[in-house]
């Protein structure tokens, strides 16, 4: 079987996604920044969904959580890929637990198919102020 190099549709950041009944996927509290008053933070729960389409055979994928010099790798998660046909998408959804960061700066998610980066991702921590609440 020959195969045909898929495309990495899309990269989304999001608290939490599910798998509804009928097979729709639901994502909740979709984000790009995580803010923190203090340092290093952690961050209890993320999901990160991709979509791979128009591609057919096996592949290797791999996703990996990159610290601001983009040298660190704080997370790292590698599977298979299987699309039957072109027609097919593969929606590939991680969750990540209490993640550390050590510092505020931009923090890259990468994905990787059988070794090439197919893309990057920034991921801002930012720190913030305690605020006084009324």
């Amino acid at each position: 079987m020959e195969n045909i190099k898929p495309s990495l549709n899309f990269t989304v950041i999001c608290d939490d996604a599910r798998q509804e009944v009928g097979g729709k996927i639901s994502l909740m509290g979709l984000f790009e920044n995580i803010y923190s008053t203090s340092f290093p933070a952690s961050h209890p729960r993320l999901a990160i969904m991709n979509e791979w389409s128009d591609g057919k055979g096996e592949f290797e994928i791999k996703l990996q959580l990159l610290s601001p010099d983009k040298k660190t790798v704080i997370r790292e998660i590698s599977s298979k890929l299987t699309l039957k046909n072109v027609n097919v998408r593969h929606r590939d959804i991680s969750i990540h637990l209490n993640i550390d960061f050590q510092a505020p700066g931009t923090y890259w998610v990468e994905n990787f198919l059988d070794g090439e980066r197919m893309n990057s991702f920034p991921l801002n921590v930012v720190h913030v102020k305690k605020q006084a609440i009324h």
